[in-house]
């Protein structure tokens, strides 16, 4: 299916006031909800909320839509001024809680209410844990700052309540290391949800002995005069030993390892069926082996990866037309629906799980291996089926057209991403020490590579126009010795081939959804609203600090600026990781709402099928779409359209919007749990390291965090990027626990008896002082603290910044380093995650 790019906006002003009603109002009522929650929020009129949100004329009648759904079923509410507000908290609360180690804890209700979060004062929890949920009763309102019954400040001024019931545990298994306590045998849980030991009766019947870390099952939890109590269920060995410790997330995560025997059976039942076809193909015409499909066999078609990577799920072609000046991308992608059929144990297994899990130097996939790493795997030299999105772009990258395909290729080269950047810098001896394949890279083929990184380079440079954000936050790689402990911490390689194949990924993300918008068919998308406007107020304190001044009004253009302006200093870590915060997090959603960070106007994920679910179900979408278009050579308009949407709307293969909103959340809490889980064993062994070699040590590190006032700040060590904590009452002077505050023309927090300031990006040496590997803490102390009076005084007047184009300029050095698999990973929906294997 080909569409015209005028077409595309003639057809989408058209649709705002017409068509796709329901998800056009799923769409502002995301937006309302995200701007009306954020704490800065403060009750507005409709017209107000419209200018903030910069609501276009044509689809005012849709956010007003949105706005009486939501306030007939109780989300806002609206009175006879046209206020709009979130509802209050109520005197009972039912949701969630979150337990501060220091005991203090808030209750998160299902829905956002005017009054946030409900605090819950140390001793009034009912022993709850994190995760937890409860019933509690709203005791108070406060005007001044919650206070503990310690006096620990928690917050401003909101409601305050205790628990009166728990309701179902979140969470009863828990991973830790055995320990003899007199005559009592006691398990220390890992991390920080069960902050209790947990007394064992019998550990013998497992086997146990001190110090093996072992799986307890908690039969009764904490009180306030007892420890809790469990039974060991399983002796994972001992503690510390990377094998061991990567056992323990897995088991405490709440991951599935273990595939169904069901699922398994009819993965390699696939397999096998497939196999034999791809063989027949080797010496039958692909029409006879493959009926229905195209065949792109002869086409110079090449993928690019990790060394490491087995499972090759994107391959990508790219030619240049003379005499129209227009590129052509072909991007194809392993056809895993023909394999994972609706319905069945391994569709049902892959939905639970929602997503390969990438740990440190282990892989759960999402699909059985025989599946993963083998007939969905776009290997080299053989025939492999997929699906394909072929995408005209002007020569300046500008997208004209875009059509679906099913076909079969067979990809002439696997490159890894140092080795194709040494052919594209004509480096022969450098490619080879980085090839993991002896297939010898022609000319056809070098061509193709050379062709790709042009059109990178031209996408890259549209995108930053439109205002792409672009983030410098370094990553590292781990180096492990034989046993898997981390020996070295080193930064991850700057080939510009990374960002090729995430340029090229996401503008096939991107065609996709822009068909099915047409085709005004639900599709599951990939999304990230635009910041709330008390988000980029906030953003704006954060500019202060970096002595930079962004407009009253922040747009993208600020946000580029903004972070092009600290690039290169001791600033741009924190800065940029300010800005991160002040962005939304990308979810999975029918919603009509495109990726901000990216520039997209519609945006879903296509291109990892076999790691991502919610790839899998647009693949069905597509899947169906070719069969009622004749493979796409017959694409729909005129009165086909209707016919075409109506059988696909029919069709078991595409799922309804109703449907699509539950499986967008499950999938994204599961992408969540699987990066948590990541995060958690990768600081357990750099912190590891750092405890084996570096304890009581100096290094260099950023202010990347301030904690509040009176608290302390956030520390991140500068070359292994773990972060530590400094405590303001460990560096108190001579009188003891002094105050600071927050200095609002700066954003900096200064003491307020020496005039010492601390701000985003300072620059400071600290010591390790302990390192706590079970809760995963890094303690950090530091000699003097703060920048003199003087200095924060004078960055109160900072530079502002024009407004205008961002510049195309490149980043110094920052790039896209993490495929599009991870864009929410711990950076955010738009900074790339590799690590272990790609994902766009």
């Amino acid at each position: 299916m080909s569409f015209n790019s005028d077409d595309r906006r003639t057809r989408g002003s058209q649709k705002s006031d017409e068509a796709y009603n329901p998800t056009m109002s799923l769409r502002w009522r995301t937006r309302l909800m995200g701007a009306l929650s954020h704490p800065a929020y403060r009750p507005t009129s409709v017209s107000n909320l419209v200018e903030q949100l910069a609501v276009p004329a044509p689809e005012v009648v849709k956010l007003r839509e949105a706005l009486t759904a939501m306030v007939a079923d109780g989300l806002l509410t609206l009175d006879g001024r046209d206020i709009v507000r979130l509802p209050p908290i109520g005197r009972e609360v039912i949701g969630r809680i979150r337990v501060n180690p220091r005991g203090f804890a808030f209750v998160i209700p299902p829905s956002k209410t005017a009054d946030g979060d409900l605090f819950i004062p140390e001793g009034y929890t009912k022993n709850a844990v994190t995760g937890d949920l409860v019933r509690a009763t709203v005791m108070q309102f406060e005007s001044a700052e919650r206070k503990t019954n310690k006096g620990v400040k928690s917050g401003k001024g909101g409601p305050t309540g205790r628990v009166l019931e728990i309701i179902e545990r979140g969470q009863t298994t828990f991973a830790g290391t055995l320990q003899r306590q007199g005559h009592d045998w006691i398990v220390l849980p890992d991390g920080r949800l069960l902050s209790s030991a947990v007394l064992v009766r019998d550990p013998h019947a497992k086997n146990a002995k001190v110090g093996d870390k072992v799986i307890v099952d908690v039969t009764r939890f904490p009180t306030d005069t007892g420890f809790a109590e469990g039974v060991i269920v399983e002796v994972l060995g001992e503690a510390g030993r990377p094998d061991v410790e990567t056992q323990a997330v897995i088991r405490s995560s709440g991951l599935r390892e273990e595939f169904p025997p069901e699922a398994l059976t009819q993965a390699v039942d696939a397999a096998q069926a497939f196999e034999r076809d791809a063989v027949r193909a080797t010496t039958e015409p692909i029409a006879t082996v493959f009926p229905s499909r195209d065949d792109f066999t002869s086409n110079i078609v090449f993928t690019i990866d990790p060394p490491d990577a087995r499972d090759f799920d994107d391959a990508i072609e790219v030619s240049f037309d003379e005499s129209n000046k227009e590129w052509t991308l072909g991007v194809h992608i392993a056809d895993v629906s023909h394999f994972v059929t609706t319905g069945s144990s391994l569709d049902i297994e892959a939905a639970a799980r929602g997503n390969s899990v990438y740990l440190p130097r282990h892989v759960i996939p999402m699909l059985p291996e025989s599946l993963s790493n083998g007939v969905c795997s776009l290997q080299e030299g053989v025939a492999r089926r997929v699906l394909s999105v072929f995408v005209t772009f002007n020569e300046d990258g500008r997208p004209r057209s875009e059509y679906l395909r099913g076909g079969v290729i067979r990809s002439r080269k696997r490159f890894t991403y140092l080795e194709a950047q040494a052919i594209i810098d004509g480096d022969r001896n450098a490619a080879r020490t980085h090839a993991r394949s002896d297939t010898e890279v022609d000319d056809e083929v070098r061509d193709g590579l050379l062709r790709a990184n042009r059109l990178a380079q031209a996408l890259r440079a549209r995108r930053l126009r439109d205002g792409l954000i672009t983030l410098e936050l370094p990553d590292s790689e781990l180096v492990f010795d034989d046993e898997g402990r981390v020996k070295d911490v080193v930064p991850e390689d700057n080939a510009f081939t990374h960002t090729l194949i995430e340029m090229c990924m996401v503008e096939a993300n991107d065609a996709v959804a822009r068909i099915f918008a047409a085709l005004e068919v639900p599709l599951l998308r990939r999304i990230h609203p635009e910041p709330s406007p008390g988000a980029m107020e906030e953003l704006r304190v954060f500019a202060r600090g970096a002595q930079v001044r962004i407009g009253d009004e922040p747009d993208r253009r600020d946000l580029q600026k903004l972070l092009d302006a600290v690039r290169g200093t001791d600033r741009v870590r924190a800065v940029h990781l300010a800005v991160l915060k002040s962005l939304s997090k990308a979810t999975y959603s029918p919603a009509l709402i495109g990726h901000f960070a990216l520039a997209s106007e519609h945006y879903a994920h296509f291109t990892s099928p076999i790691r991502r679910y919610p790839d899998l179900l647009v693949h069905r979408t597509v899947e169906a779409f070719l069969d009622f278009t004749k493979n796409g050579h017959r694409p729909p308009g005129g009165k086909r359209l209707r016919e075409v949407r109506e059988a696909l709307e029919n069709d078991s293969r595409v799922t309804d919007e109703e449907q699509l909103i539950t499986i967008g959340r499950h999938c994204t809490d599961t992408e969540i749990g699987a990066e948590e889980a990541e995060r958690d064993l990768r600081t357990f062994l750099v912190l590891q390291f750092l405890k084996e070699h570096f304890l009581g040590g100096t290094m260099r590190g950023v202010v990347t965090g301030l904690l509040g006032s009176g608290n302390g700040i956030a520390i991140t060590l500068d070359k292994y990027l773990v972060d530590g904590l400094i405590r303001f009452r460990d560096v108190s002077g001579p009188r003891g626990n002094e105050r600071w505050s927050l200095h609002p023309a700066t954003g900096r927090v200064v003491n307020e008896r020496t005039g010492l300031s601390v701000g985003l990006g300072d620059p400071v040496e600290v010591t390790i002082s302990a390192i706590d590997l079970p809760t995963r803490e890094l303690s950090l102390t530091i000699d003097r603290l703060g920048r003199p009076r003087e200095d924060h005084v004078r960055e109160a007047e900072p530079t502002r910044i024009a407004r205008g184009n961002a510049k195309d300029a490149p980043e110094s050095g920052s790039r896209w380093r993490r495929r599009e698999r991870k864009e929410t990973g711990r950076r955010g929906a738009f900074k790339q995650g590799r690590r272990g294997r790609k994902s766009r």
